[in-house]
């Protein structure tokens, strides 16, 4: 009956977490209000953003060797200091179990 209940009561947590976000997703729509205004705002903003992302290439700095071989090396390090933390994470999860099940005494 222990067992049941240490499972249960995060299960029921998440439901009710989950629960609570799911109702906060779903936001009802705006009345829709028709403007002359606002339907030349639009189509405004649709065009402005068709001149805009045709100029973006323009305004695109190119890397220099250093700059991109610093890139480089900074990703790497990254993958490899997150594989051995977790690494390191199992390592001690792992120790720990063998701790609890006395296979190290």
């Amino acid at each position: 009956m222990a067992r049941s209940s240490q499972v249960l009561l995060p299960v029921i947590v998440l439901a009710v977490v989950a629960a609570l976000l799911a109702s906060r997703a779903f936001v009802p729509p705006a009345a829709e209000v028709q403007t002359p205004q606002g339907r030349f705002l639009e189509h405004g903003t649709a065009a402005a953003t068709v001149l805009a992302s045709g100029a973006l290439p323009v305004f695109a700095e190119e890397l220099d060797a250093a700059e991109a071989y610093n890139q480089k090396w900074l990703t790497a390090t990254g993958y490899c200091l997150s594989l051995c933390f977790f690494l390191v994470f199992i390592i001690i999860s792992q120790g720990k179990k063998l701790v609890e099940n006395k296979w190290l005494n």
